[in-house]
């Protein structure tokens, strides 16, 4: 089946992001896992990344692992003017009433950057109102879920969420034109299961590393997982010119022994 999603890798520091970075993936995110589950990059430093790859490449940061509503919404209001095309917020409190202030505040707002809310699938409160309360968040402006996990203990999305669970979720929010992103510690092994989704984008970082903490990032795994989102051009030889081989060969032979 077609792989129609597009590719997000998160990058700690901008040394780690490739200069082909167009050619390999379509999201170049800035997320520092270092400093938290959606851990947020310096203002500077990103102004850095957008002055390089704006041109190039869409560019999401995140604003980090913030527990406070008035604090998230400062974040948001400094990060919006930073000219990025996605940016990422979570929720990590259990208190839904908490979550509804926040969402209706956001949604009085007129945002450049496109809002991405992440998902906590770990955090059930959060996700059962979400999955039963989705034109709430379509009515203030929020069209952009990613699906994640808070805790990184090993587990992934799949230890979370059947197969189904994530299929139903998907096929509602299309319905109501929100689009779906799947991220939690995937590696290549869950793209080909999660492809028939169709999810509109998947994030990767622990995929791409050297091994399993998450600091180091391996240039080899990066195109390795691409190969998985982008169709390599391979040069073949058309009919005509396998046709034309073998009949130059014997020209150039016959000519090679006349002479």
């Amino acid at each position: 089946m077609k792989n129609n999603a597009k590719l997000l890798i998160s990058f700690k520091n901008i040394n780690e992001i490739p200069n082909d970075v167009s050619k390999t993936l379509n999201i170049c995110d800035l997320k520092d896992p270092r400093s938290g589950t959606i851990g947020a990059w310096k203002k500077e430093r990103i102004r850095e990344v957008v002055k390089k790859l704006k041109k190039k490449i869409k560019l999401s940061a995140t604003v980090g692992d913030i527990d406070c509503n008035k604090e998230i919404i400062k974040k948001i209001n400094s990060f919006d003017e930073l000219n990025l095309d996605y940016l990422k917020f979570g929720f990590i409190s259990p208190k839904v009433s908490q979550l509804q202030e926040l969402i209706k505040s956001l949604g009085g707002k007129n945002y450049k950057t496109i809002m991405v809310f992440v998902i906590f699938v770990d955090i059930p409160n959060v996700f059962d109102f979400v999955k039963n309360h989705m034109e709430f968040f379509s009515q203030n402006n929020l069209n952009f879920f990613i699906l994640d996990t808070f805790n990184k203990n090993g587990q992934d999305l799949l230890s979370f969420c059947s197969k189904n669970c994530l299929k139903d979720f998907i096929e509602k929010c299309r319905e109501k034109n929100i689009q779906v992103g799947l991220a939690g510690r995937l590696n290549k092994n869950h793209i080909k299961f999660l492809v028939p989704l169709n999810p509109y984008v998947m994030g990767f970082r622990s995929a791409v590393c050297k091994d399993s903490n998450r600091d180091a990032l391996c240039k080899e795994k990066i195109l390795e997982l691409s190969n998985y989102f982008f169709q390599r051009e391979v040069k073949q030889l058309t009919k005509l010119e396998r046709d034309r081989r073998p009949l130059y060969k014997t020209l150039s032979l016959k000519n090679h022994v006349s002479k």
